[in-house]
């Protein structure tokens, strides 16, 4: 008999007592709201596969009734009429949500919120959908959703030990995902999961089309029209790699557990090839420029009416995006149209629909040797580009560097091959511990 949603909320509820006030990943906790949601469930005698599965947002999904901020003081009045569509659904599947959690100031990564890594509380957490890896690293979520515009969803999970999914431009609908602190062209509804198996769980839910975003009405591919999987798995050339690692320098740690990875999908019979990318060491940049300019636009009014309730860094950089010459947004658009075909044509040249990269170059750093608005890019080199191309990307625990900090493992599928992605992240699962272990807080 599975346990009762109420059951399950009362023990994700202690793990918030027990944790919040060292690891901070809650914004708001809605516990007399999810206590009433997770007896309904009970009554309701649901039977989706994730009934009663305590859940959580980050504070850029409009929850009806609650603050919807970004974590900015410019929008602490607004609150939302209605559930972001990924919200409602969760909830008719008879998810319990519990809350919604900490983000940089309007997924900036520019400020430093309260969040802490609970593998040690003096380092960074990742960013900006720190709440959300936190939570499930502790428990006191099972499953949380966050947005991605440049790793948001795999840098968090590389760096507390968990798994976070970047599903397909436009496969999970983003309404009622907050404009204010979104990047529509660049950004995607992502999941974290202690594992990916519990990830596919979550994501049929949230994949059908939704007439509130054009996005999801795309054509898809069909199961019967999808490219035969096959085993072979590609990393990035030395000619790529030499290109990004001469920028982003790859720590020595994380270079090794790339290379252990390998090891264990050649065990399972895996193929590994190289494949080059020469676009993609110019993705950072072309991210920058399109995340300031899209965030731009819609911060405009807000920023003209109380400029003093902003983030001082967060404000520059609005300003900075309204400012964006015409010819620099068109060579991001360039970058990104060339990726986009150099990723499938690289595909399609060592026939494969995988790539494995590192998520981050480097662990989870000291927090006071951290200055976000300096260092932000040396995090994203790896996640940053398939932004640009919109495949979906999962980040999943590949070691742990010598002072116990999580490592994090990306693998890139092809556009809308997400069950061939996790397929292929469960068998890694199955075959090693790194996402079994737990935080010390």
């Amino acid at each position: 008999m599975s346990e009762t949603a109420s059951n399950q909320l009362t023990r994700t509820l202690d793990a918030v007592a027990r944790t919040e006030d060292k690891v901070h990943a809650y914004r708001h906790v809605l516990e007399l709201e999810a206590r009433s949601s997770a007896s309904d469930v009970d009554l309701s005698k649901a039977s989706s596969p994730i009934a009663g599965w305590a859940f959580a947002v980050k504070e850029v999904f409009d929850v009806a009734g609650v603050v919807t901020s970004g974590g900015s003081q410019a929008y602490e009045d607004r609150v939302a009429t209605l559930d972001a569509t990924v919200v409602a659904r969760l909830r008719a599947a008879g998810g319990t949500l519990v809350g919604t959690q900490v983000a940089h100031e309007l997924t900036c990564g520019l400020d430093q919120p309260l969040t802490r890594n609970p593998w040690n509380l003096s380092y960074y957490p990742g960013g900006s959908s720190a709440g959300a890896g936190v939570s499930v690293a502790v428990g006191s979520a099972r499953f949380a959703l966050g947005t991605d515009a440049a790793g948001s969803v795999r840098i968090p999970e590389a760096m507390t030990g968990t798994t976070g999914l970047k599903p397909t431009w436009g496969l999970i609908s983003s309404h009622g995902v907050m404009r204010e602190a979104s990047a529509p062209s660049i950004d995607h509804v992502g999941i974290i999961a202690r594992s990916a198996a519990e990830i596919g769980k979550v994501l049929p839910i949230l994949t059908d089309p939704d007439p509130w975003d054009a996005a999801t009405l795309q054509a898809r591919c069909d199961q019967d029209q999808r490219p035969q999987h096959n085993n072979r798995i590609a990393v990035l050339g030395e000619t790529t790699l030499s290109a990004l690692t001469d920028a982003y320098p790859l720590d020595p740690e994380i270079k090794i557990a790339l290379a252990d990875s390998c090891k264990v999908f050649r065990q399972a019979g895996a193929e590994i090839v190289e494949l080059e990318l020469p676009t993609l060491p110019m993705a950072v940049d072309a991210i920058v420029t399109l995340f300031s300019a899209e965030l731009a636009w819609a911060n405009t009014a807000a920023l003209a009416k109380r400029r003093d309730r902003f983030n001082p860094k967060v404000a520059e950089m609005i300003e900075t995006g309204l400012g964006i010459p015409a010819d620099r947004l068109m060579d991001a658009v360039r970058v990104r149209s060339k990726l986009q075909k150099e990723l499938s044509a690289a595909f399609a040249a060592v026939s494969t629909h995988f790539l494995l990269t590192p998520t981050t170059p480097r662990p989870a750093m000291s927090l006071a040797e951290f200055d976000p608005t300096q260092e932000l890019g040396t995090l994203i080199p790896f996640t940053c580009g398939f932004n640009l191309t919109g495949n979906p990307a999962i980040s999943i625990p590949c070691g742990q560097t010598k002072e116990g900090l999580p490592i994090g493992l990306q693998t890139v599928g092809s556009h809308y091959m997400e069950t061939e992605l996790l397929d292929l992240a469960m068998e890694f699962q199955r075959q090693t511990h790194w996402h079994e272990l737990r935080c010390p807080i």
